[in-house]
Protein backbone atom coordinates (compact mmCIF):
# COMPACT_ATOMS: atom_id res chain seq x y z
CA UNK A 1 0.00 0.00 0.00
CA UNK A 2 1.28 3.44 -0.95
CA UNK A 3 2.11 6.15 1.55
CA UNK A 4 0.63 8.61 -0.95
CA UNK A 5 -3.01 9.36 -1.69
CA UNK A 6 -3.68 10.76 -5.14
CA UNK A 7 -7.00 12.22 -4.05
CA UNK A 8 -5.32 13.97 -1.10
CA UNK A 9 -2.54 15.32 -3.34
CA UNK A 10 -5.13 16.71 -5.77
CA UNK A 11 -7.16 18.21 -2.93
CA UNK A 12 -4.06 19.92 -1.52
CA UNK A 13 -3.01 21.22 -4.93
CA UNK A 14 -6.46 22.68 -5.55
CA UNK A 15 -6.90 24.25 -2.11
CA UNK A 16 -3.37 25.63 -1.99
CA UNK A 17 -3.89 27.34 -5.34
CA UNK A 18 -7.10 28.95 -4.12
CA UNK A 19 -5.19 30.43 -1.19
CA UNK A 20 -2.32 31.51 -3.47
CA UNK A 21 -4.64 33.33 -5.83
CA UNK A 22 -6.48 34.99 -2.94
CA UNK A 23 -3.15 36.39 -1.72
CA UNK A 24 -1.86 37.30 -5.19
CA UNK A 25 -5.04 39.15 -6.14
CA UNK A 26 -4.62 41.40 -3.08
CA UNK A 27 -1.53 42.99 -4.62
CA UNK A 28 -2.28 45.55 -7.36
CA UNK A 29 -0.50 44.72 -10.64
CA UNK A 30 1.29 48.06 -10.58
CA UNK A 31 3.08 46.95 -7.38
CA UNK A 32 4.16 43.50 -8.59
CA UNK A 33 7.68 44.65 -9.53
CA UNK A 34 8.37 46.79 -6.47
CA UNK A 35 11.09 45.49 -4.15
CA UNK A 36 10.44 47.09 -0.75
CA UNK A 37 13.27 45.15 0.90
CA UNK A 38 15.50 45.04 -2.22
CA UNK A 39 15.32 41.24 -2.24
CA UNK A 40 12.37 40.10 -4.34
CA UNK A 41 9.02 41.09 -5.81
CA UNK A 42 5.59 39.54 -6.26
CA UNK A 43 6.11 38.92 -9.98
CA UNK A 44 9.16 36.75 -9.26
CA UNK A 45 7.19 34.65 -6.76
CA UNK A 46 4.32 34.11 -9.21
CA UNK A 47 6.74 33.12 -11.99
CA UNK A 48 8.66 30.92 -9.57
CA UNK A 49 5.47 29.14 -8.50
CA UNK A 50 4.76 28.39 -12.17
CA UNK A 51 8.23 27.00 -12.98
CA UNK A 52 8.35 25.07 -9.69
CA UNK A 53 4.96 23.50 -10.42
CA UNK A 54 6.17 22.52 -13.86
CA UNK A 55 9.37 21.06 -12.42
CA UNK A 56 7.82 19.27 -9.41
CA UNK A 57 4.47 18.33 -10.90
CA UNK A 58 5.36 17.45 -14.48
CA UNK A 59 9.06 17.23 -15.29
CA UNK A 60 10.00 15.06 -12.29
CA UNK A 61 6.86 12.95 -12.59
CA UNK A 62 6.64 12.23 -16.32
CA UNK A 63 9.73 13.81 -17.85
CA UNK A 64 9.98 16.55 -20.45
CA UNK A 65 7.63 16.51 -23.43
CA UNK A 66 7.75 18.43 -26.69
CA UNK A 67 4.39 20.03 -25.86
CA UNK A 68 5.87 21.63 -22.71
CA UNK A 69 7.15 24.60 -24.70
CA UNK A 70 3.54 25.65 -25.32
CA UNK A 71 2.83 25.22 -21.61
CA UNK A 72 5.63 27.22 -20.04
CA UNK A 73 8.00 29.63 -21.81
CA UNK A 74 11.63 28.53 -22.01
CA UNK A 75 12.94 31.70 -20.36
CA UNK A 76 11.02 30.97 -17.14
CA UNK A 77 13.80 28.74 -15.82
CA UNK A 78 16.35 31.56 -16.11
CA UNK A 79 13.94 34.22 -14.85
CA UNK A 80 12.25 32.31 -12.03
CA UNK A 81 14.01 28.99 -11.49
CA UNK A 82 16.11 27.86 -8.58
CA UNK A 83 19.04 30.24 -8.13
CA UNK A 84 17.63 32.93 -10.42
CA UNK A 85 18.47 36.53 -9.60
CA UNK A 86 15.61 38.97 -9.10
CA UNK A 87 15.90 42.32 -10.88
CA UNK A 88 14.08 45.45 -9.80
CA UNK A 89 11.44 46.74 -12.17
CA UNK A 90 9.40 45.07 -14.88
CA UNK A 91 12.00 45.19 -17.65
CA UNK A 92 12.70 41.70 -18.96
CA UNK A 93 9.78 40.13 -17.09
CA UNK A 94 6.41 38.97 -18.38
CA UNK A 95 3.42 41.10 -17.42
CA UNK A 96 1.31 40.17 -14.40
CA UNK A 97 -1.49 38.93 -16.68
CA UNK A 98 0.96 36.76 -18.64
CA UNK A 99 2.42 35.37 -15.40
CA UNK A 100 -1.06 34.49 -14.15
CA UNK A 101 -1.92 32.83 -17.46
CA UNK A 102 1.17 30.60 -17.32
CA UNK A 103 0.54 29.86 -13.64
CA UNK A 104 -2.99 28.70 -14.49
CA UNK A 105 -1.93 26.71 -17.57
CA UNK A 106 0.75 24.77 -15.71
CA UNK A 107 -1.56 24.14 -12.75
CA UNK A 108 -4.36 22.80 -14.94
CA UNK A 109 -1.91 20.49 -16.73
CA UNK A 110 -0.56 19.14 -13.43
CA UNK A 111 -4.10 18.46 -12.22
CA UNK A 112 -5.10 16.82 -15.51
CA UNK A 113 -2.07 14.55 -15.59
CA UNK A 114 -2.24 13.71 -11.89
CA UNK A 115 -5.92 12.75 -12.16
CA UNK A 116 -5.15 10.53 -15.18
CA UNK A 117 -2.12 8.73 -13.75
CA UNK A 118 -2.22 5.34 -12.13
CA UNK A 119 -1.83 5.34 -8.36
CA UNK A 120 1.23 3.12 -8.83
CA UNK A 121 3.11 6.03 -10.40
CA UNK A 122 3.20 7.80 -7.03
CA UNK A 123 5.53 5.12 -5.67
CA UNK A 124 7.98 5.28 -8.58
CA UNK A 125 11.38 6.86 -8.10
CA UNK A 126 11.92 10.31 -9.51
CA UNK A 127 14.47 10.29 -12.33
CA UNK A 128 16.62 13.40 -12.27
CA UNK A 129 17.85 13.98 -15.84
CA UNK A 130 19.45 17.33 -15.10
CA UNK A 131 23.06 17.56 -13.91
CA UNK A 132 22.13 20.60 -11.81
CA UNK A 133 19.37 18.66 -10.02
CA UNK A 134 20.53 15.11 -9.39
CA UNK A 135 18.36 14.66 -6.27
CA UNK A 136 15.98 16.49 -3.97
CA UNK A 137 16.59 16.64 -0.21
CA UNK A 138 12.89 16.23 0.66
CA UNK A 139 11.67 13.37 -1.57
CA UNK A 140 12.80 10.64 -3.94
CA UNK A 141 9.42 9.33 -5.13
CA UNK A 142 7.00 10.91 -7.60
CA UNK A 143 4.25 11.08 -4.98
CA UNK A 144 6.66 12.98 -2.75
CA UNK A 145 7.35 15.46 -5.54
CA UNK A 146 3.63 16.10 -5.98
CA UNK A 147 3.10 16.42 -2.22
CA UNK A 148 6.03 18.81 -1.85
CA UNK A 149 4.52 21.02 -4.53
CA UNK A 150 1.75 22.22 -2.17
CA UNK A 151 4.17 22.76 0.70
CA UNK A 152 6.52 24.71 -1.56
CA UNK A 153 3.70 26.93 -2.77
CA UNK A 154 2.73 27.76 0.81
CA UNK A 155 6.22 29.16 1.36
CA UNK A 156 5.60 31.59 -1.49
CA UNK A 157 2.11 32.50 -0.28
CA UNK A 158 3.78 33.68 2.93
CA UNK A 159 6.45 35.58 1.01
CA UNK A 160 3.83 37.33 -1.10
CA UNK A 161 1.89 38.15 2.06
CA UNK A 162 4.99 39.68 3.61
CA UNK A 163 5.73 41.69 0.46
CA UNK A 164 2.13 42.88 0.46
CA UNK A 165 2.56 44.19 4.01
CA UNK A 166 5.92 45.79 3.15
CA UNK A 167 4.15 47.56 0.27
CA UNK A 168 1.82 49.17 2.83
CA UNK A 169 -1.25 46.92 2.83
CA UNK A 170 -3.09 46.10 6.02
CA UNK A 171 -3.01 42.51 7.30
CA UNK A 172 -5.45 40.09 5.72
CA UNK A 173 -8.23 39.49 8.22
CA UNK A 174 -9.20 35.94 7.27
CA UNK A 175 -11.32 35.37 10.38
CA UNK A 176 -13.20 38.63 9.87
CA UNK A 177 -13.75 37.77 6.23
CA UNK A 178 -14.97 34.31 7.18
CA UNK A 179 -17.39 35.72 9.74
CA UNK A 180 -18.68 38.03 7.01
CA UNK A 181 -19.41 34.99 4.83
CA UNK A 182 -16.35 34.90 2.58
CA UNK A 183 -15.46 31.40 1.43
CA UNK A 184 -12.34 30.62 -0.52
CA UNK A 185 -13.62 28.36 -3.27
Amino acid sequence: MSEFSKSRIIYNLERTRVLSLRMIERVPHEQWFEMPTNVTHVAWHVGHMAIAEYFLGLLLVRGAQDSDEALIPGEYRDLFGYGSQVSAGSSGYPSPSDLLLVLERVHEQVLTETRAMSDDVLDEAVVFNDPEFDHHPIFDLKGGSLEWLSFHEHIHIGSIGLLRRELGAAPVEYLEESRAGTKFV
